[in-house]
Formats: structure tokens, C-alpha cells, sequence
């Protein structure tokens, strides 16, 4: 049987505090009850989605529950925070709570397969600790990696660390977003007026995309595992 995280069985404890079951707790969330079960049953990282917590602690409260309690499955202590994110903008992240030890927003999880992934759009999936090479760096995100495509430098599960500020150089490794919220993550070549270059690793390959195309290259500054 998978072990299950800490946050998981504090997660089912504070449910059933509050008297709800996890059927009006993933109707209230607007979730399939499968998906929630997900987080009480089989989920296996340190910390919760910070937007689910938020929702959960607003929930809980009229029932008795200390919103604080939620707001620590996502490492949160409850005050509020604005936070920089990519190109959308800043992150509207007010009274959802100040990360303790984690400030860094991860800004969706990276599909390396051919379908791509897609950037969030003004919302964290959740904060993670800050490595050294991104402090002062206020608008620095995290992204997770699923897929295999630019393996071994990168393995499914792995989070990257993006600088927008740091230039691009060539066969530097690059978080692409494309004008459609699309993204990829690959190593960069060049780029002209009319194209920008990629290469993956796994298959081996070149790849050839319309700038217009694109609404921002990302510089990626380093890797590691989730924390």
C-alpha cells in the first residue's frame, strides 16, 4: 500500500471535525468526488495546493475549525501576500496567507511530452523554497516536469527553477510559453526575427517555431527535487 503524506491524514481529520463529507467538501470545491478523495487517500507531498487550503479554511471556519489549521497543509501562516509571478502579471494571492519558509511560486506543472503544458494564469498550484541563485529575484516561479522529452537533464517530477530576468545564451535550458498559454520546456538554440531554434533531448530532435508565435522565453537557472 502507498504511504500517504502527513498533510493527507491531517487533511481527513479536519474534514471530519467539521461534521462535512467529501462529497459536499468536493461539491463545494467544484470538484468530482474522485479528485478529492485523491488528497485524503493517496496524496504523497509534503504540502497541499495553497488555492485548495485557501478555499478549505473559508469552508471549515463557520464549523469550528481555525482557519490557521488549513492554511498549514500548504505551509502557510496567514497573513497576506502578493506575490510576482510570470508575464500575466502579478499574482492577486490577498488574504491567502504568507508562505513560512516557502515564498517561490510554482506556476504549473510542466508536461514534457509533445501535448505541452499550460502556464497558470494568475495563480500559484503551490509555494516551495527558495533556492539561494533566486534570492531578490521577485518575479522568479518554479514548474514541475512530467514527461520525458528532455531527459536526462531533466526527469518527470523534478521542479525548474525560472529567472525571467537572466538573458538568454545559446544551448541554455528554457521555459517556452507560446501566445496561446502552451509551453514547453527545451534547451535554446537561436533566434531571428522570424524563428526561434529549440532542440530536445529524448528523441533527439530541432525544433522550428514562428516567434510571433511566442509570448515569452524563460530562462531556466537550475533544478531539484520537490521539497
Amino acid at each position: 500500500m502507498t504511504e500517504i503524506s502527513d498533510v493527507a491524514r491531517r487533511l481527513k481529520a479536519l474534514r471530519e471535525r467539521s461534521g462535512l463529507s467529501m462529497r459536499e467538501v468536493s461539491e463545494s470545491l467544484g470538484w468530482a468526488l474522485t479528485r478529492y478523495q485523491h488528497y485524503e487517500d493517496r496524496y504523497r507531498r509534503r504540502f497541499l495546493p495553497v488555492e485548495m487550503c485557501r478555499h478549505l479554511a473559508e469552508l471549515f471556519a463557520p464549523r469550528g475549525i481555525d482557519p490557521r489549521s488549513m492554511l498549514e497543509l500548504a505551509g502557510l501562516d496567514g497573513n497576506p501576500i502578493t506575490v510576482v509571478g510570470p508575464s500575466s502579471g502579478q499574482l492577486r494571492m490577498a488574504d491567502v496567507g504568507r508562505p513560512s519558509t516557502r515564498d517561490l511560486p510554482v506556476m504549473g506543472a510542466v508536461k514534457g511530452g509533445a501535448e505541452g503544458f499550460y502556464f497558470n494564469e494568475g495563480e500559484a498550484k503551490e509555494y516551495v523554497v527558495r533556492p539561494a541563485s533566486l534570492a531578490g529575484a521577485s518575479n522568479a516561479f518554479a514548474l514541475y516536469v512530467d514527461g520525458d522529452s528532455m531527459e536526462p537533464r531533466y526527469q518527470a517530477g523534478e521542479i525548474l527553477y525560472v529567472n525571467p530576468n537572466r538573458p538568454l545564451t545559446k544551448n541554455c535550458f528554457v521555459a517556452v510559453e507560446m501566445g496561446d498559454g502552451r509551453g514547453m520546456i527545451k534547451q535554446f538554440l537561436r533566434r531571428s526575427d522570424e524563428h526561434i531554434v529549440l532542440h530536445q533531448f529524448n528523441p533527439p530532435k530541432d525544433i522550428r517555431i514562428a516567434a510571433r508565435d511566442v509570448k515569452q522565453i524563460y530562462r531556466i537557472v537550475g533544478s531539484g527535487e520537490p521539497n
